[in-house]
Formats: structure tokens, sequence, C-alpha cells
């Protein structure tokens, strides 16, 4: 059972007083025991800041768990992770390492890039904004642009 169960809520993350990340979910239930996590239901939306504290990617999922001492976040079920220049990828579960600043996972993904581009895959590694990864297992059509080369 849940030590505490909030509704429509907001959790901030802070670094040395700079903020990291913010959490809204429609559901928040807190767990203690022998290991501490909190556990988003129905819907939550993890933001990711950049060092001048600028919305740099947005995580969105229907469940999460989080466990401080791990310092890790699992989402699952419809998962999409949006960064700052457009891209979206979409997968079933998708980790975050806080400490390593590492977003993971070995499922299926699909990626669809500002140009219109689709790329699928299974597996992938990224930063935590999304904008340096690698598809492990790449598949499907790439459509490069000449004027950014």
């Amino acid at each position: 059972m849940p030590i505490q169960t909030s509704y429509n809520a907001e959790y901030t993350f802070t670094e040395k007083g700079k903020l990291k990340n913010k959490l809204i979910a429609a559901q928040i239930d807190q767990y203690q025991g022998e290991k501490d996590y909190i556990e988003a239901n129905n819907g939550f939306t993890m933001i990711f800041f950049d060092s001048l504290q600028q919305e740099e990617a947005k995580l969105t999922a229907l469940h999460g768990t989080y466990s401080s001492t791990e310092k890790k976040l699992v989402a699952w079920e419809k998962v999409e992770l949006y960064n700052k220049d457009g891209e979206r990828l979409e997968t079933e579960e998708l980790i975050y390492k806080q400490d390593s600043a590492k977003i993971y996972t070995d499922k299926y993904v699909t990626i669809s890039l500002a140009n219109g581009s689709v790329i699928h895959g299974k597996g992938l590694v990224s930063n935590d904004s999304f904008t340096k990864y690698r598809i492990i297992k790449p598949s499907g059509e790439l459509y490069l642009d000449d004027k950014k080369q």
C-alpha cells in the first residue's frame, strides 16, 4: 500500500538549486520499504531542463516508477520522448538514469524526425536531452537534407 497518494501532482527535482526535472502526473503513489519509490499512473509528463533552466526534452507515458536510491525512472505504455529539435521517439518502455544522464531501451522504437523521415529499430541509447542518440538495430528509410551538410 502507498504511504501517500497525490492527484494532479507536480514535483520538481533540483540540483545545487537549479531546476533539472519536473514531474507532472494525474496520480502519484509514494512507497516506502526496502526500496523507496514513487509510481505515476493514469498518465504523466517528465520535463528535462538544461543548465539555463530552459526546457530541453519532454517524456510522456501512461505509467512510470522513480527510485530515488537508484536515481532511475522507468516509463512504460505509450511512451513518447520529444526533443527541442522537434524529433519524437515512440516506444513501450524507456529507462532514464539520472546519475549518467542516459536514456535507453531494448524495446522497438520509432523516431519521427523534423524533416518527415521516420526511423524504426530495436533498442536505443540517448543523452537525457534526446539530441544525441543511437538506435541499436536500425531499420527504415532516412532522407538527408543536403542543406545541412
